[in-house]
């Protein structure tokens, strides 16, 4: 359990002592309430808004490294196709050709823009938590997990698990980045 104050209109996250909220201007009620992971995603739309447009620049941002990855495989690979029957055995590495553009494009994109083409098109821009742009050790470190799917899966539970800022995953409070 968290113990945490919020604004009783829009949810939003409020500093010690705040007699407004920063963010819509609501006198706060000096009440601090107990809640799980699951029950703040359930009372803050302003937190699912969030966590639905990081998946859809993830998808976004999956297609255009895939549309990459598929172009690279067939260049590299298909030499090897011609003659060779048991090629396609090497079709299974496609997953992790992909994961290795992964790992070099956000960190890439995330340093030289502060954000993908995902997140720039929705709006969300990666940031240090001191608020300026990371640099490309934090956006490596804070990518590392996108290898591979279920290391991407595990570092966001056990970001939301974790952590005091459902905003982040695991590897973004290693990086001391959040998206905003």
């Amino acid at each position: 359990m968290v113990f945490k104050i919020y604004c009783s209109k829009c949810g939003e996250k409020l500093p010690e002592g705040t007699k407004f909220c920063p963010k819509c201007g609501t006198p706060v009620k000096l009440e601090a309430t107990a809640e799980t992971v699951v029950e703040r995603f359930e009372r803050d739309p302003y937190l699912q808004d969030h966590w639905i447009k990081r998946a859809i620049a993830y998808i976004i941002d999956s297609i255009i490294v895939g549309a990459a990855a598929t172009i690279l495989f067939a260049i590299i690979l298909f030499p090897v196709f011609i003659g060779n029957p048991f090629a396609f055995v090497n079709v299974l590495s496609f997953p992790f050709a992909m994961g290795l553009i992964y790992i070099l494009y956000f960190p890439i994109a995330e340093t030289m823009h502060g954000a993908t083409i995902g997140k720039r098109l929705l709006g969300l821009k990666v940031v240090t938590k001191t608020g300026g742009k990371p640099s490309f050790g934090q956006a490596f470190i804070r990518n590392i997990s996108k290898i591979h799917q279920v290391l991407l899966l595990l570092d966001l539970i056990g970001g939301l698990i974790t952590s005091t800022d459902l905003h982040q995953k695991y590897t973004d409070r290693i990086a001391n980045t959040t998206v905003t």
